[in-house]
């Protein structure tokens, strides 16, 4: 068992330097966010929770927001990070959506939402995720945890280096359900980012979160999502409620090339959840659309390498570039690419070659780095002498 714990841990650790690569994209766009209440001229909405979020799924830009950094309560939004792991042990192939797994009591014995699995029982790994996708079920949640990593706690520990990778500074985690606790707590921001990182990362998977009932051991569940039946451009996410959290929601939208996902924490009631969420999309798609600017692996500039076979590399992004703009502005955006000086071979593909500044007047609306989108190998002798010939002289 701890060498297969130890098997499932580096494996999670595989992919950290992907998970920052990301991360320091949506990092730069909340840390240049417009304060909507300062400086949009139009009403913004008045939500009554104790916090929340509207963010571009594609870009991580913050359209509206209260408290998006105070530690809360999630309750079942805790859900979203376990599916996350979830999903991946399921596409590396960790475990098989067909495997079945036996209830332990710990499973059955789950007091909150129930998929009514029955101890002992054989139950498939597809059923389970049902369970806890459209009933929020804590004993399908359990049983998920432990067929994973063989017990919760070494699951929850995965979580939290999830959390660490995903620099994810206010989330901590402590069980694999939501149920509270003092030292299990997230944020309205946090939440949103990985929500964004989940439909971005798992697309497929993500599409179940649109089903709207559920029925295992003979027991019809609706998802507890209504948005779903009230609001038909809602597709996901997940909601969440005790006594102490109040209730919650991560809610996400798509409209033409525009993903939105808003996140609430502390409503009043189940109506209220539903009601503001409604209300702060309705306000982003109004309000806001995603452009896309570059796609995927096109180039963007060219740029000379010395000391390679070959003299010129070619540069640009690794994802589809998209910015946040405002529907009622005018823009005239320019881009400002910065190359590393003098790059050399051998360069790798996807090796950051730069950055790339997307202006709109005089002021910096977004960055991103730029990459390299091919090999380039070290040339042979007589082209790396000559290259340190005409670099000596260009230096001096």
């Amino acid at each position: 068992m701890e060498k297969n714990k130890e098997q499932i841990y580096n494996l999670f650790q595989m992919n950290s330097i992907r998970l920052l690569k990301y991360l320091l994209i949506f990092i730069f766009f909340v840390s240049t966010v417009i304060h909507a209440q300062e400086k949009y001229n139009f009403k913004v909405p008045d939500v009554d929770v104790e916090s929340f979020v509207l963010v571009d799924a594609k870009t991580g830009s913050v359209l509206v927001t209260k408290n998006p950094d105070k530690r809360l309560e999630p309750a079942s939004l805790t859900k979203i990070a376990f599916l996350y792991l979830v999903f991946k042990s399921l596409k590396n192939g960790v475990i098989n959506i067909d495997d079945t797994t036996v209830i332990s009591k710990k499973a059955w014995r789950m007091e909150g939402s129930r998929t009514f699995i029955e101890v002992n029982s054989k139950v498939k790994i597809k059923d389970l995720v049902k369970g806890v996708i459209v009933q929020s079920g804590n004993d399908a949640s359990i049983a998920l945890a432990e067929h994973i990593a063989g017990s919760e706690d070494f699951f929850v520990s995965m979580l939290n280096k999830l959390a660490v990778d995903l620099n994810l500074k206010n989330t901590n985690f402590t069980n694999v359900t939501g149920l509270p606790n003092p030292n299990h707590y997230s944020s309205a921001r946090d939440m949103a980012i990985i929500s964004a990182k989940l439909i971005k990362d798992f697309p497929e998977y993500y599409l179940g979160f649109s089903e709207r009932y559920f029925t295992y051991n003979k027991i019809r569940q609706p998802n507890r999502n209504r948005l779903l039946r009230s609001y038909n451009i809602v597709d996901g996410i997940k909601t969440g409620h005790t006594n102490s959290a109040g209730y919650c929601l991560a809610a996400s939208a798509k409209k033409e090339d525009t993903r939105l996902i808003s996140v609430l924490f502390g409503a009043e009631s189940s109506r209220d959840r539903f009601r503001y969420s409604k209300t702060l999309l309705r306000f982003g798609f109004r309000n806001f659309v995603s452009k896309k600017f570059y796609s995927k692996n096109e180039t963007l500039v060219e740029s000379r390498v010395w000391k390679g076979k070959r003299k010129v590399l070619r540069i640009g992004f690794e994802e589809d570039i998209y910015l946040t703009l405002l529907k009622n502005k005018d823009y005239n955006i320019k881009t400002i690419i910065k190359v590393i000086d003098d790059l050399e071979a051998p360069i790798k593909k996807s090796q950051n070659v730069g950055t790339v500044e997307f202006v709109n007047g005089k002021e910096v609306i977004a960055a991103d780095n730029i990459y390299a989108l091919e090999d380039i190998q070290i040339g042979g002798f007589f082209r790396r002498s000559y290259d340190e010939i005409v670099q000596f002289f260009r230096k001096n």
